[in-house]
């Protein structure tokens, strides 16, 4: 008896301990948008958990929609969970071409860009994570206050 009050003991404290180091989602919305500058405005958060690429190599990529207006200069971000095993990596379309990103030509990979947007259209943001790797972020898109 003894023996069960100590294991059923030691379930609880694992069980506390593993929440209490997770993230939780709003947690990591809010810290995310703060992360993006005091100069910004919150619009929109995706949050993202993604599977490791398949043996096919194909990455997984979470796809959204936005409309932005023109004349608007707008901030995208993305924040990885502590836990996270992959880095997340932000891009911005426009009609099939990329018209943004937190990656660099060089594989820099930055937490956040900045987008004057010069034509109100359709956007697609799309969220993936460096090599393929499983990952969990969110992505923020924020107005920046000019």
């Amino acid at each position: 008896m003894k023996r069960l009050l100590i294991i059923f003991a030691f379930l609880i404290i694992c069980s506390f301990s593993r929440i209490a180091s997770a993230q939780s989602h709003s947690d990591m919305v809010f810290q995310c948008a703060q992360e993006a500058g005091n100069n910004t405005e919150y619009l929109k958060d995706y949050v993202v958990k993604l599977p490791e690429a398949n043996s096919q190599g194909i990455i997984p990529i979470h796809k959204n929609t936005a409309i932005l207006l023109k004349n608007t200069h707008y901030r995208l971000t993305v924040c990885n969970s502590d836990d996270s095993e992959g880095q997340g990596i932000i891009h911005l379309y426009n009609n099939g071409k990329i018209v943004g990103s937190s990656i660099a030509p060089s594989g820099k990979i930055y937490s956040s860009f900045d987008f004057p947007c010069q034509k109100t259209g359709s956007y697609q943001i799309w969220i993936s994570f460096k090599d393929g790797k499983e990952g969990f972020a969110v992505g923020i898109l924020s107005f920046v206050n000019e």
